[in-house]
């Protein structure tokens, strides 16, 4: 099914009979105001937004146009990885090539980007790893997403609050509490492929207010036989035995007066159907990455004007990988780092919050191992940032910042980067703020761009960092308390562009990106939700042609209904997506896809169930190979999938 006008006209109509929604489910009691996903739009914009700012800044005064997905959306949807809760997003988009899911978005989203140049936070803290710029977003994810109170998403540059690699987007992951498990949990499910998963979760607060909350989960997957027309030469077509998967998770959280800390670990092994990098087809390929996550965070008010925020984080990142060229190739890398950020927020002068920080960051590991090369390396960056939110007066608010990063490797070649933002917030009524912003954000080449090298691909030491200049004007509605309204329009421009050519990493020439991003959500009395978004953007590369696996246009929609006295809910998504160009200079055709979950939180006392169709017309559809993939122009994706879980609280 391809993508055209008539999915904008779904939305449209929608929003136009935004008051008819009512009559599709009984009416309710007053929501639990204490439950945040029960929380009216009104309240839910005005609640701190993490990582739109260092600054604690409400959504309508941040700089940029912020989403967000609540707990109450990932149960109802029944999201299972953080992918599937990121292509639920305006403007978003994942492509999956059975090894990894690569996230895209505003025009830049190139198949084998990991993130797509998007910085990926847990808490706050930093999780993309040190060697790929890369951070899970699948069963490769660092948290399991029955953990995750909201999902922030912040479009646009963010290197003025952290620096490198927060290219055109930052999503901020904010985790539960103990109380918001209160007790122990275990959860079952089986799915499709012959899917297992089981969880088990304790969260509690203390009587001395701690909160402590533990969690540890393992998914296995048997995969599927999956034929892809480009092998036919070789045993059919078909590949067997090669898309298994299992992953562990664990985590661990503490908070007590002004102290937080953490834990994540993650691993997941997947076996590789695809022959990627021209590999032997149907033979032994696989892929394992293991990442571990900790911080120490120490709030303090120091004077009534003054406030201190210290933390240190740690990360370790470990890859392995097995191919088949005839022998067995394997490669390994290790990333480990440490930091320490301290920053410091004063109100000392009428109508301003001023932001100053520091940061310092040790890539003390960064190691890549393959049978023709090894390499061992570091890099330690040094940063400072300010920012001042001024307020001129009930109607005008400026926010400007800068962060100035300075870095240098073991070949004492240094990088030394300027970050600055200019914001201008007017509202003039109360209940509608626009926003418009100039911004710039950098990338600093990884050590696989630069020095990674397999007796084809070469290495490049010389890489400069790319950058990106950003406009962007956001219009923020609210019709009531309940409705919200959120358009931006905006226009980037990369310089450097980091790409493979011909064997090796290299600076082109940038290209840019217009374009159009609407979302509209709706809470009713009765607890209906719906979000749409829809999405048109023009991106082009350096010579002006379309740029790779870039959709024209995006809409989605969303929206669960409570039905049976309110005992179950359904929730269905459609997302469509128009034609992207394939690296080699094809189309792949666009498509739309439906979901459907149906869930009750009480089928027995403490017993939740939900049951989950996706791909529910069961279409064929294909994403976009990365250019690894020397025989397939499009990757054959799933057909119609099912998934059962069954959740037991012990109370």
């Amino acid at each position: 099914m391809r993508f055209n006008s008539s999915f904008y006209c779904g939305l449209l109509v929608l929003v136009g009979t935004a008051q008819s929604f009512p009559s599709l489910a009984e009416s309710s009691d007053t929501l639990n105001q204490a439950d945040l996903t029960q929380i009216p739009i009104e309240q839910l914009v005005t609640m701190d937004v993490l990582s739109a700012s260092k600054i604690a800044s409400q959504m309508s005064a941040a700089p940029s146009a912020v989403s967000i997905v609540t707990a109450e959306d990932i149960k109802a949807y029944g999201y299972r990885t953080l992918a599937e809760i990121l292509e639920s997003m305006r403007g978003l988009y994942i492509t999956n090539d059975h090894a990894y899911s690569f996230l895209g978005g505003r025009g830049l989203g190139r198949p084998g980007d990991f993130t797509g140049r998007i910085m990926l936070l847990l808490d706050g803290n930093q999780v993309n790893n040190n060697i790929y710029n890369s951070a899970g977003l699948a069963y490769t994810g660092i948290i399991d997403p029955m953990l995750i109170e909201r999902v922030e998403y912040v479009s646009g540059p963010g290197s003025t609050s952290y620096g490198n690699n927060a290219f055109f987007g930052i999503i901020n992951i904010i985790t539960k509490q103990g109380h918001d498990i209160n007790g122990l949990q275990v959860v079952g499910e089986v799915s499709s492929y012959g899917g297992r998963d089981a969880k088990i979760n304790y969260g509690k607060r203390l009587d001395n207010g701690a909160e402590v909350l533990l969690s540890a989960s393992g998914f296995n997957s048997d995969g599927q036989n999956i034929y892809f027309p480009a092998h036919g030469a070789f045993s059919g077509g078909t590949s067997r035995n090669l898309d298994e998967q299992q992953s562990r998770r664990f985590f661990g959280k503490l908070e007590l007066d002004s102290w937080f800390a953490e834990v994540a670990y993650s691993t997941r092994k997947k076996d590789i159907p695809t022959a990627p990098y021209g590999a032997d087809f149907n033979a032994p390929y696989h892929y394992e990455d293991t990442s571990l996550q900790a911080s120490v965070r120490h709030e303090r008010q120091l004077t009534n004007a003054l406030q201190m925020s210290l933390r240190t984080y740690y990360g370790d990142y470990e890859y392995r990988g097995l191919a088949t060229y005839g022998t067995p190739w394997n490669e390994k890398s290790v990333g480990q780092w440490w930091g320490v950020n301290a920053q410091f927020v004063g109100t000392w002068f009428q109508n301003q919050r001023i932001l100053l920080g520091a940061e310092f960051r040790n890539d003390f590991k960064q190691q890549i191992s393959t049978p023709v090369s090894f390499l061992d390396t570091y890099e330690k960056t040094f940063s400072v940032y300010a920012q001042d939110e001024i307020t001129i007066n009930s109607r005008w608010m400026a926010n400007l910042g800068a962060r100035f990063d300075t870095s240098e490797d073991k070949s004492n070649n240094s990088t030394e980067k300027l970050s600055p933002r200019v914001a201008l917030i007017y509202k003039p009524l109360d209940t509608t703020t626009l926003k418009l912003s100039w911004s710039t954000a950098f990338r600093r080449a990884n050590p696989f761009e630069k020095y990674y090298t397999d007796g084809t691909l070469q290495s490049n030491p010389g890489l400069k960092p790319e950058q990106i200049d950003a406009t962007e004007l956001v219009i923020e509605h609210r019709f009531d308390k309940d409705t919200r309204l959120l358009g931006s329009v905006y226009h980037y421009q990369t310089h450097d562009y980091i790409r493979s050519v011909n064997n090796q990493f290299n600076n082109i020439r940038g290209g840019g990106t217009d374009g159009v991003e609407l979302e509209f959500e709706k809470h009713w009395d009765n607890n209906v939700r719906l979000r749409t978004s829809a999405a048109t953007q023009n991106a082009e590369d350096g010579n002006g042609d379309w740029q790779v696996n870039s959709p024209r246009r995006i809409g989605k929609m969303n929206i669960s209904v409570p039905f049976l006295h309110r005992a179950w809910r359904a929730a269905f998504e459609m997302q469509a997506y128009s034609d992207r160009k394939t690296e080699r200079n094809t189309s792949a055709s666009g498509y739309s896809l439906a979901n459907l979950t149906i869930s009750n939180d009480k089928l027995l006392p403490n017993l939740g169930v939900s049951l989950g169709i996706r791909n529910l017309f069961d279409r064929d559809y294909d994403h976009v190979a990365p250019s690894s993939n020397d025989k397939q122009v499009v990757i054959t994706q799933n057909g119609r999938s099912y998934w059962l879980r069954m959740i037991y609280d012990f109370k």
